[in-house]
């Protein structure tokens, strides 16, 4: 059985440990003190749907909890690294993967019986950054030469919050990206076994996985862009149901259904910062992505066009704070975006989540609510943010109500 460090336990991270714990002993790693506490004391440091289950069932091969890179060079051979790479100006910071790298790095110069390390990275990182600024960093810090002394592979993760686990044992594919042989077989070798579904799996050089990574959320993009701009020019029309047209045109296969319906601003830490990292991308290869430029200002302009439906009414209703029903993550959440608008024009603003860490994460003055109907009951205007369908068995009363997601009809 192979012994593999996993370096980040978050909200993508320890999910990923857990199911690798079924086929290989994890040494997990975190420089969050709160996070090993939690977990060496048997406690989760947040909600992810089916986590408790998974930690308990592969409890036998997590070795340990620890902050301690020195551990993970002495006594395992590969480590992988799922860190967050912060949003920034340019979509993805890798400060915190640099950070990783520098500290195996430092313990391999420290080490020289160790003949060779695998470094395997699943952290979302711009195009070109492995091959020429962590590799090069690795060299540098380690003295040893990639290919000879260390190697490298990128297995990127393609999963969504509040369906990690399952999006991970049944992905759509699975690609490792990898430069050299000794590295893909080590890498798939880890991986080999956690998949549930008979997914095809692929190797693609490195440069190749970075470019795959960030276009494919950046296609995602497009086309709620797209969903969401028709919902805009079909809203108030006489006779026009935008999710019915949606919903037919979506049979075509050169379109298909999957992400493909009018509602909300899309939001959550993926999304927006994907969409930046891609005109990032094409900047740096002397292009304009007007595509995604414009996604980013149809984003905007939502925004502004729910606001603007409900900001002269006093007591406003936000049904669904986060920024998706099954996560209690308020990062980059259009609920909080609207939230914090209307607190700003003095309205009382009631909220209600069926997530009850959401509340906590959001730390806004809003009145929260026991259930969807008190929400609804103390609103002039209720907006309905989650395509919830238990909204749609409410009632509304004289209630005001927005709903994009056309949950209220069905």
């Amino acid at each position: 059985m192979n012994k593999v460090s996993f370096i980040g336990l978050g909200k993508l991270g320890l999910p990923l440990a857990g199911i690798l714990a079924s086929k290989n002993k994890i040494l997990c790693i975190d420089k969050n003190e709160y996070v090993l506490s939690q977990l060496s004391e048997g406690s989760l440091p947040f909600y992810e749907t089916g986590l408790e289950e998974l930690l308990q069932e592969t409890s036998k091969n997590i070795v340990g909890y620890t902050d301690s890179y020195k551990k993970a060079v002495e006594e395992t051979d590969a480590a992988i690294i799922l860190v967050n790479t912060q949003l920034g100006d340019n979509g993805y910071s890798p400060e915190f993967v640099k950070s990783a790298i520098t500290d195996l790095a430092i313990n391999l110069r420290k080490n020289p019986d160790k003949e060779y390390f695998t470094i395997i990275l699943s952290s979302t990182v711009l195009p070109g950054t492995i091959m020429k600024e962590l590799i090069p960093l690795a060299e540098k810090i380690s003295g040893r030469k990639y290919g000879v002394g260390f190697g490298f592979s990128y297995v990127p993760d393609f999963v969504k919050l509040g369906n990690v686990i399952e999006d991970f044992k049944n992905p759509e594919f699975f690609v490792v990206g990898a430069n050299t042989d000794r590295d893909f077989e080590i890498t798939s070798n880890i991986f080999n076994g956690i998949h549930e579904n008979n997914c095809d799996k692929f190797r693609m050089t490195l440069e190749e996985t970075e470019v795959a990574k960030v276009s494919l959320n950046a296609f995602i993009v497009n086309k709620i862009t797209f969903a969401n701009f028709l919902g805009m020019m079909c809203d108030e029309m006489d006779n026009v149901d935008v999710h019915k047209i949606t919903s037919i045109i979506g049979i075509d296969k050169r379109i298909s259904t999957h992400f493909f319906k009018s509602g909300t601003p899309y939001g959550g830490t993926c999304f927006p910062r994907d969409a930046l990292a891609f005109i990032k991308f094409a900047k740096d290869r002397g292009l304009k992505a007007k595509n995604l430029i414009f996604a980013e200002e149809v984003n905007e302009d939502l925004q502004g066009y729910i606001f603007n439906k409900c900001k002269e009414y006093e007591n406003v209703g936000v049904l669904g704070v986060s920024f998706k029903p099954t996560s209690p993550v308020t990062i980059g959440s259009p609920s909080k975006i609207l939230i914090e608008r209307l607190l700003k024009k003095n309205r009382d603003v009631y909220t209600y989540d069926k997530l009850e860490e959401t509340h906590t994460n959001l730390n806004l003055p809003t009145r929260i609510c026991d259930s969807a109907q008190e929400c609804i009951d103390n609103s002039d205007v209720v907006v309905i943010m989650h395509p919830d369908k238990s909204f749609s068995n409410l009632n509304y009363g004289d209630t005001k109500v927005i709903d994009l997601w056309g949950i209220k009809e069905e």
